[in-house]
């Protein structure tokens, strides 16, 4: 499971409020994957590239999003954090060699809006041959803005459909994880 930050982490701590859907359901699907010990891999966008000199030295190194909130969630012997530096994974060499180690060749994709990187990711999978499956209503880690989200997320979605397959967090946890 490769899940993606398409978002920039927010600079300050956000306000406490519980969990939305896209949340909770994301959260129970990691914590589920976890314990059957299946690979995951954390994705967030080279940031660096996305900002001027100064505004980088300003704000210091790229952060995963969810890094303080959730830092148990952090990749651990068994997970890895990768920073994308291509418009697709299967385009970036760091991924691409990690990808083949895990022994692809299925990729699942879970993103927080589901933007560029994993649109790119799932065509060109889909040119590749590679099954691809994008979960379509979950993401673990907290939103600032979960209605802005869900709208980037549903418009994505009518595109992801022709290159990927479409599934639920509860129906992905139960075809590979055994859980209902």
């Amino acid at each position: 499971m490769v899940c993606i930050a398409d978002r920039r982490p927010p600079r300050e701590p956000r306000r406490a409020r519980p969990p939305g859907a896209l949340e909770l359901s994301g959260a129970t699907l990691l914590r589920r994957w976890e314990t059957t010990g299946l690979p995951f891999v954390f994705v967030e966008r080279d940031l660096a590239l996305q900002r001027t000199a100064s505004d980088a030295a300003a704000a210091g190194p790229p952060r995963f999003a969810g890094e303080a909130v959730h830092a148990a969630r952090r990749p651990t012997a068994d997970g890895f954090l990768l920073r994308a530096e291509r418009p697709s994974l299967l385009r970036d060499p760091s991924f691409v060699r990690l990808f083949e180690r895990l022994g692809g060749p299925l990729l699942i994709l879970l993103g927080d809006e589901l933007g560029d990187l994993a649109v790119e990711t799932a065509v060109d999978g889909f040119l590749a041959g590679h099954p691809i499956i994008v979960v379509k209503d979950a993401w673990p880690f907290p939103l600032d803005d979960e209605t802005e989200v869900s709208a980037a997320r549903a418009a994505a979605l009518p595109l992801l459909s022709c290159f990927a397959r479409l599934m639920g967090a509860s129906e992905l946890a139960r075809d590979w994880t055994g859980a209902d």
